[in-house]
Parts: C-alpha cells; sequence; structure tokens
C-alpha cells in the first residue's frame, strides 16, 4: 500500500482546512466571546494561537524538517542571547518568527496545490460573506460585534474617556472626513469593512495574499487565477486599502515584465526601500500625516534613530509600532533578520509557479514593512503567507504505513511484480 499525503488522507485533510481557515477567522469568534459571553484578553489571545498551532502537530509530527528545527533552534538561542543585554526574553519576538516558521512547516508537509486552492476559497468565502454582511447591516453586525471594546480589553487601544464614542468599529473603521474614500467614493461611503479580521488593515493585506497566489498561477490555469485575482480586487476596495491598491498594482506589473532570473530582483527590495527611507529622512522636508507618504517619514525618522544598541537588537527600550524596518531590527537584530531574509531566497523552488509566489510573497513583505510595524506577524494574515509558501514548494510528507498494510501490500506486489521499494516510496 503506497503511502499517504497529509492531502490524501481522509482526517488529516479537513484539518488542514480547518487550521489555515481557523487562523484566518479566529479573532471574530474571541470577539463574539468577547461580546456575548466574557471579557477578552490578551491571555486568550495567545491561548487561541498555542491551540491552533497544537492542533497542527499530527501534520507536523510525520516529516521533521532539518532545516526548521536548526532554524527555530537559533533563533530561540539567538533571542536568549539577546535576553541577557535587555534584561528580559521578548515573547512577542519569539511568538513572530515562531508562526511563520510553523506554517511553512505544515504548508510543506501537505504540499498539495489543490488543497491550498480549495482552503484558500473557503476563507474567501468567508472573509466576502461576513464583509458584505458589514457593509450592508453596519448597525447589526456592530450589535453582535464590539470590536473597539474587544480590543480595549486585550490591551491593543486605550479606553477613550475624553467622549463618547458612537461607533464600535476600530479606530480606522472610518475614513475621516477630510480624507474621504480612496476607491469607489461616488459608490460606497466612508465607512471600510474589516469582516472577520476586525480591522480593514488586515483585510486589504489578505486581499493582497490572495491576488498573490492567484497571479502567481500558470497560464494553463487562467480561469483560477481571475477567479482569486477578483475576489481579491472585491476585498480590496470593500477595505478602501491604499496599500493593497499599491501593491497588487504593482503584483500586476511584475507579472507581466519579470521572467527567469528577475523573478529573484525583490530579494535586494528591502535594501532598496531602506536606503530610500534613510534619503528621505536625511534630505526630505515632508511633515508626518497619516497618509501613505506620511508613514514613509515615520520609518525613515525611525531608521534614523538607530545606534549601534538597537541595530544588535540589544536595546530593550527600543519601540516602533508602525515602523515595519525598525521592529524587525529592533526586535531581532541585524544578523538575524538578514539571517532569514537569506533562507527565503536560498531555498530551493521546484518550478517557475513557486518561483513567482516566492518572488510576490517577498514585495508584499518588503512594502508592508514600510507603512506597518506588525501586522506582517499578525496570524490572521502571516499564517496564510507561510502556509501558502510552503506549499508551493510541493514536496508533500508521506505518512507512515501501518505493519499489517504494509505487509498485506508487499504480497500483493510481489504477485503483481511490484518491488516493495516501489511500494514504500
Amino acid at each position: 500500500m503506497p503511502a499517504e499525503t497529509p492531502a490524501q488522507h481522509l482526517a488529516l485533510r479537513p484539518l488542514t482546512i480547518a487550521i489555515v481557515v481557523g487562523a484566518v477567522i479566529y479573532q471574530v469568534v474571541l470577539c463574539l466571546i468577547n461580546t456575548h459571553l466574557f471579557p477578552a484578553s490578551r491571555a486568550l489571545v495567545g491561548l487561541a494561537e498555542a491551540m491552533l498551532m497544537l492542533a497542527c502537530l499530527p501534520l507536523l509530527l510525520p516529516r521533521l524538517l532539518p532545516g526548521v528545527v536548526i532554524l527555530v533552534a537559533l533563533t530561540g538561542a539567538t533571542l536568549c542571547l539577546l535576553a541577557l543585554f535587555k534584561g528580559g526574553l521578548d515573547m512577542k519576538g519569539f511568538r513572530d518568527v515562531l508562526i511563520p516558521m510553523w506554517f511553512f512547516w505544515l504548508g510543506r508537509n501537505v504540499g498539495d496545490i489543490r488543497l491550498a486552492d480549495r482552503t484558500l476559497k473557503i476563507a474567501i468565502a468567508v472573509v466576502v460573506v461576513v464583509g458584505f454582511y458589514e457593509l450592508f447591516a453596519l448597525d447589526s453586525f456592530t450589535s453582535m460585534l464590539d470590536i473597539f471594546g474587544y480590543y480595549v480589553n486585550i490591551g491593543s487601544l486605550e479606553p477613550i474617556t475624553e467622549y463618547e464614542r458612537e461607533s464600535r468599529l476600530q479606530m480606522n473603521g472610518i475614513r475621516p472626513e477630510d480624507m474621504g474614500r480612496t476607491l469607489l467614493p461616488w459608490l460606497l461611503d466612508n465607512h471600510r469593512v474589516s469582516s472577520v479580521f476586525l480591522e480593514p488593515v488586515s483585510l486589504g493585506n489578505f486581499a493582497t495574499l490572495v491576488v498573490a497566489w492567484g497571479l502567481s498561477k500558470d497560464a494553463s490555469e487562467k480561469f483560477l487565477m481571475w477567479q482569486f485575482c477578483a475576489a481579491g480586487v472585491v476585498m480590496m476596495v470593500l477595505a478602501d486599502s491604499r496599500f493593497a491598491l499599491l501593491s497588487v498594482a504593482l503584483l500586476v506589473v511584475v507579472r507581466l515584465l519579470f521572467r527567469g532570473w528577475m523573478l529573484y530582483l525583490p530579494a535586494i527590495m528591502p535594501f532598496c526601500i531602506m536606503a530610500g527611507l534613510v534619503a528621505l529622512g536625511l534630505f526630505g522636508s515632508v511633515a508626518y500625516s497619516d497618509t501613505f507618504v506620511g508613514r514613509l517619514v515615520s520609518s525613515a525618522w525611525g531608521l534614523l534613530s538607530f545606534d549601534t544598541r538597537m541595530l544588535l537588537g540589544a536595546d530593550s527600550g527600543a519601540w516602533f509600532p508602525d515602523q515595519g524596518y525598525a521592529y524587525v531590527l529592533s526586535t531581532f537584530g541585524v544578523v538575524l533578520a538578514l539571517g532569514f531574509w537569506l533562507v527565503i531566497w536560498l531555498m530551493r523552488v521546484p518550478d517557475e509557479r513557486a518561483a513567482r509566489f516566492r518572488c510576490f510573497a517577498s514585495v508584499y513583505i518588503s512594502l508592508i514593512l514600510t507603512v506597518s510595524g506588525t501586522s506582517l506577524f499578525a496570524m490572521k494574515t502571516s499564517a496564510l503567507l507561510w502556509f501558502l509558501f510552503g506549499v508551493v514548494l510541493a514536496d508533500p510528507a508521506r505518512l507512515p504505513v501501518p505493519r499489517h498494510l504494509r505487509a498485506d501490500w508487499s504480497g500483493w506486489g510481489g504477485r503483481l511484480g511490484i518491488h516493495r521499494r516501489e511500494a514504500d516510496a
């Protein structure tokens, strides 16, 4: 009896779908609990994430990836060393790198593109249905989900005491009147849909990843490509995500123009962006504002504030909430950050589809770090990103075959002229 892959197993296949979709929607479940049962907390969020990761074990244990194990060990050792200088272990930093490695391992062991397509379609369906419910029945939606109260309870927002807040959405759930909506302002109002993510920023990030997955498809899968791209654009418009608009436009250009060795060009993109940010901080005269350019200015100022201790990740006082590059360097140190990036690009990819997705994922990572500090590491989008990256390597694990079935297969295989080595492959 040939060994099954996780995607062929009757129990592990639905478990994979449940884990990945669960990682996308778990925040809305916690918000429902917070609104109707009992107050949520940061500990409850951590427990939910730990449960999702523990649920992965049946899919991880059939094959231990030596590279992932070594990387986790080296990362843990480095963070413990940095803790000596910081005066305490940065648990959030360890969590931020563990999630990508864990879900990459999951995707690598699954290694089935069709299962990934199905999983992503289910996640999209849930996100879009909830998103349109929020769009057309906002009062009902916010009566079910006190999003603002949820974020206050888990410590992500300070309670507002100066005035009574009417909206129960996140702070960025409504565009300011002086700024206005960017996408389809003649059709939609200033409300930005957040769907299961509870904040429109994450919906925009999810939309970008969906488009990246669609654009990575081969020419023989044009229908699937258009399905994913259309869904991504719809979600981008609902969230009124300027980041997604810029990212998707760039991904389309890359898909049309990049071939072969050009798919490796995003490997230098973070270094070019950081150089540009430093130049902007040194020679630019743009004041900070809550715009895309304003976020760039903020990132530039963050990088210019670095000293040697911050660059090595040994400064316990460094805090960069909306400055991605500064956050990564100050949390992990330049050596570990560079090591992570090199691992991504030194990894062997089996075909051009995988090379395209790695290229698109790297563009997404490079861009999101310019305008956001930690959203790259949020499980609700990070888990999906690294699961898909593991899947495109198309190297599934093989589940062990029970001894009695192996013996039966050997007997039948002998009668049919099939060697045992072939049966066990």
